[in-house]
């Protein structure tokens, strides 16, 4: 199931290039062919995909959903060659990117007219970011918690 859709999300990567650069389509279809046995070349389409974005005036929906096909290609490309039972297309997973890439469009939806804005967002992203992971970690027992049992001599947490 993973080969598949590394070759679908890379097929769908080639199509979004094409219809943005048709020439541009080409080299990443080599890439995307040549990442089945070497996985760096992966990498490679995804930064001529960046590269055909960046240079062409495309509106927020389709840069955001050539984003996303290009994050479930790197996802799918990268285990192409691990040990059985990787699978990298899980809710989480998925469920991450899209909420990702729908904050994202609507951050580049939002008229901002402040200069500095740009160089504020990643900061504040890195923010919000550390607080859900933080409060979603689990807290182990602390040194106060943690004694020994007099019988065994085995730590445990209280």
């Amino acid at each position: 199931m993973t080969r598949f859709l590394a070759l679908l999300a890379g097929l769908l990567l080639v199509a979004a290039v094409a219809l943005i650069n048709p020439l541009a389509g080409v080299p990443a279809l080599a890439l995307v062919i040549a990442s089945w046995w070497w996985r760096p070349a992966s990498v490679g389409a995804v930064l001529i995909t960046i590269a055909a974005l960046a240079f062409a005036d495309v509106g927020v929906i389709a840069a955001a959903a050539t984003g996303l096909v290009a994050t479930t290609y790197l996802l799918n490309a990268a285990v192409l060659h691990a040990p059985e039972g990787v699978v990298p297309t899980t809710i989480p997973s998925v469920g991450g990117a899209v909420l990702f890439t729908i904050a994202a469009a609507t951050a580049a939806w939002v008229p901002v007219q402040l200069i500095w804005a740009p160089l504020a967002a990643p900061i504040l992203i890195v923010a919000i970011y550390a607080l859900l992971v933080s409060g979603l970690s689990a807290k182990g027992p602390t040194v106060e918690e943690i004694r020994v049992d007099e019988d065994s001599g085995l730590k445990r947490g209280l």
